[in-house]
């Protein structure tokens, strides 16, 4: 491999001229490719190694949407979530229609408790692609802590008529149903997660919680009871199942 700047030949593979320091290799997509496997294989040196790849694709190409999005999800794992964000950023300013590039800018925001931010980007995730339920499930968690709970069941039921199977959203919606002091429907959707997760422990909890609100003192204790069975620490659960008990 010969290099451009000062001629001199390297041997077969080299990254940079042995003579001047150049890069020789000029394909973007060759280095994404390995920081792709070497982050697949995890630990210390596959981080080190994917972004000594993913730095040199930026060198060859600093806009590279795929580049800079692979770097952000790099910075993210290791909680550099300030310098996710810029990547991200630089990402969507190449790919401005990329779905993933802005729920992973959601993610960031919403790690720094930036809920309306988080939301937005969500939201725009979700609209790219209305199959890519994720965001919207996320969008529904930021709507249920800022306490918009119409907007969150809204988004939440958008989900399960998506993934009938998705087990958390059933969770949250109940939690959601719960805040309105809807608890028939609050009973319905924890009803379904049980099926769905019969070794959730929190699970049981609230469904047993909300029979115990609507006066179902019978199967307030089955389902209590599980919840205690499951996670014999739950003291939320041992405490109700005290004044049923009397």
């Amino acid at each position: 491999m010969i290099c451009e700047k000062c001629k001199t030949e390297n041997t077969e593979g080299s990254k940079y001229c042995r003579e001047c320091g150049m890069m020789l290799e000029k394909d973007v997509e060759a280095h994404v490719g390995r920081a792709l496997l070497y982050r697949k294989r995890g630990g210390a040196s596959g981080q080190g190694n994917a972004f000594i790849e993913l730095n040199d694709a930026l060198s060859i190409d600093p806009d590279n949407g795929e580049a800079n999005y692979y770097m952000g999800k790099l910075m993210y794992d290791n909680a550099f979530l300030e310098d996710a964000l810029e990547y991200y950023k630089k990402t969507l300013a190449a790919e401005p229609g990329w779905a993933d590039a802005y729920f992973a800018i959601g993610l960031v925001y919403y790690r720094l408790c930036r809920i309306d931010d988080a939301i937005e980007a969500f939201e725009k995730a979700f609209g790219l692609n209305p199959e890519y339920i994720i965001p919207c499930y996320y969008a529904g968690l930021g709507y249920y802590h800022k306490g918009s709970l119409d907007k969150a069941i809204d988004r939440f039921e958008k989900v399960i008529r998506k993934d009938p199977k998705f087990a958390m959203v059933y969770y949250h919606l109940g939690r959601a149903f719960t805040k309105k002091n809807l608890v028939d429907k609050a009973i319905d959707a924890l009803e379904k997660l049980v099926a769905i997760s019969p070794m959730d422990s929190d699970a049981f909890f609230h469904l047993g919680f909300s029979y115990w609100k609507k006066g179902e003192d019978d199967k307030a204790m089955w389902a209590l009871q599980k919840a205690v069975e499951l996670n014999p620490d739950d003291e939320n659960a041992k405490g109700i199942l005290k004044q049923l008990m009397r």
